[in-house]
């Protein structure tokens, strides 16, 4: 997939709607792609170390499937469809920073109950007794897990949003080029 430029991808697609489009496998045609081209140059960007960036997408096509005047289409639909995943993205994550807060707020009240109890049974119900000992550590230990979800939400699940985000960016700063389709010094060809 990546060229013998370090920084050039090419994608092989025999319609360039399958740059958006998984395109469907025909075993008659002898096509085993299982993914869109976009799909794929996010495979390929995510697999490189992150001081490799990739500067150029090369999309090969059969010749009768390339017009003139055609790259500068092809980039404009690449941004449009690029801000459109980036606001789809950045949704996804207020979404869950929203639900981080409120799971927040949830969670501490929890915690504050189960303290509650834990004192409670600890030093007032079984004072220095094994019982309350053991409810006083199990009200603990269900508080702070009361606190688990609002951690994972705020720590952890809006980061490959972010991620996303930062791809969809870097592809809409790529360059753009439609050759006529090799693949490994073959033509390409569709059959009709």
């Amino acid at each position: 997939m990546t060229s013998q430029a370090d920084d050039t991808v090419d994608l092989y697609l025999s319609d360039i709607h399958n740059f958006f489009q998984t395109p469907e496998v025909d075993p008659f045609l002898g096509e085993n792609i299982e993914a869109s081209g976009i799909e794929q140059l996010i495979d390929t960007m995510n697999a490189r170390p992150s001081g490799q960036p990739i500067r150029k997408i090369a999309i090969h096509l059969p010749k009768a499937q390339i017009v003139a005047d055609q790259t500068p289409v092809v980039r404009t639909a690449i941004i449009n469809y690029c801000n459109a995943q980036i606001r789809l993205a950045a949704q996804k994550k207020r979404e869950i920073w929203l639900e981080g807060r409120k799971a927040l707020r949830i969670g501490l009240v929890f915690w504050a109950i189960c303290l509650a109890l834990s004192l409670l049974f600890e030093e007032v119900i079984f004072t220095r007794h094994a019982v309350g000992r053991l409810f006083g550590e199990g009200f603990i230990i269900a508080g702070w897990v009361g606190l688990w979800r609002p951690a994972e939400l705020l720590l952890y699940d809006w980061r490959p949003y972010s991620r996303e985000m930062k791809r969809y960016e870097e592809i809409k700063a790529m360059d753009v080029a439609i050759v006529p389709g090799t693949q490994n010094g073959t033509q390409i060809t569709v059959p009709t």
